[in-house]
């Protein structure tokens, strides 16, 4: 192990010294020197009757009451809204429908309703007597 280190070698490990000691030590140091107030913790009070803060009722999701629809819809000409009078037919589905038909055109026939995701045979049970397609 050498004992004697070399000038270079002496300037590089002194200015890591002083740059930990400045991480170190400045914040401290470089405080300012002023009067810094304090809160007296004897003189605080609160409030004689704390008025409690109402709680929050989580309210449900607003539903939107469906009546049966008047009439049969055209399902090539229906927009989201007509969709979502049909039973079984929330939104979700509604737009499925219509990205169904600008992606694939026109349904040719009722029964291809069922190519559109999330409607099966059991819901289009539901909807065929109320659909139609011209």
């Amino acid at each position: 192990m050498r004992e004697v280190y070399t000038r270079r070698e002496a300037i590089v490990a002194s200015l890591l010294g002083l740059a930990i000691a400045a991480i170190v030590w400045g914040p401290v140091l470089l405080r300012p020197f002023g009067y810094t107030p304090a809160v007296d913790l004897r003189t605080l009070r609160l409030p004689e009757n704390p008025s409690p803060a109402p709680a929050r009722l989580p309210t449900p999701p607003a539903r939107i009451a469906k009546g049966k629809p008047i009439s049969s819809v055209d399902i090539n000409q229906a927009d989201v809204t007509a969709l979502q009078t049909l039973p079984g037919i929330g939104p979700t589905l509604a737009n499925r429908i219509v990205m169904h038909r600008k992606a694939y055109g026109p349904f040719r026939e009722v029964d291809a309703l069922m190519e559109v995701d999330g409607i099966g045979p059991k819901r289009f049970d539901k909807l065929k007597s109320w659909i139609e397609v011209h």
